[in-house]
């Protein structure tokens, strides 16, 4: 009689997530993430086949518990409103660890093509949203700058935080980055 799945598969994602988050992709090993998730590498290697599937799940993962409500807070709010709400997650505290999809986009040659798509099909559909916001913006009074540029220039300053707040997690430094952000778009 074969034995019972003794794993969530929710669970191994959001520890594999949080590994990868932590160390960088490079910096993780299969013993690793044998040890993080407490999968047996039999059962690893049949669920992922190898590090770069469960990487690719691991990111897919990010997308539907994070990356996700980031992109729907600019969706759901419309102009500059939208923009200041999604800039709020990138506020720095204690602990701060940046954005896995930036960290990825740093690892970029360690990194499975495949994987890497889903890290550039999101960033592409940010800048995206960015400039409908900013469109948006410009339609109500609140912007009157070129769409593309500034579109360009926040998402550079998103992957930006994305690292600066690692090492520097002073939330009185993001308030006055975050605000001078803001401030650009007029």
């Amino acid at each position: 009689m074969a034995r019972p799945v003794e794993y969530n598969l929710d669970e191994v994602l959001d520890k594999a997530m949080n590994i990868f988050w932590e160390k960088g992709y490079e910096s993780v090993s299969m013993a690793d993430l044998v040890t993080y998730t407490g999968l047996n590498r039999r059962t690893m290697y049949s669920l992922f086949k190898d590090k770069d599937g469960l990487y690719k799940d691991a990111l897919e993962n990010y997308f539907i518990k994070m990356a996700s409500n980031q992109l729907k807070v600019l969706q759901e709010n419309h102009g500059k409103k939208g923009i200041e709400l999604f800039f709020q997650a990138f506020y720095f505290e204690e602990n701060f660890k940046g954005c896995l999809y930036t960290n990825t986009i740093i690892e970029k040659k360690f990194v499975n093509p495949e994987a890497f798509g889903t890290v550039k099909k999101f960033y592409q559909d940010v800048k995206s949203q960015l400039e409908i916001n900013l469109i948006d913006a410009a339609l109500s009074g609140d912007f009157t700058g070129d769409v593309k540029a500034m579109a360009l220039t926040l998402i550079t300053i998103v992957q930006g935080l994305g690292v600066y707040g690692k090492f520097n997690q002073s939330r009185e430094e993001s308030d006055s980055i975050i605000k001078n952000v803001l401030n650009m778009i007029r």
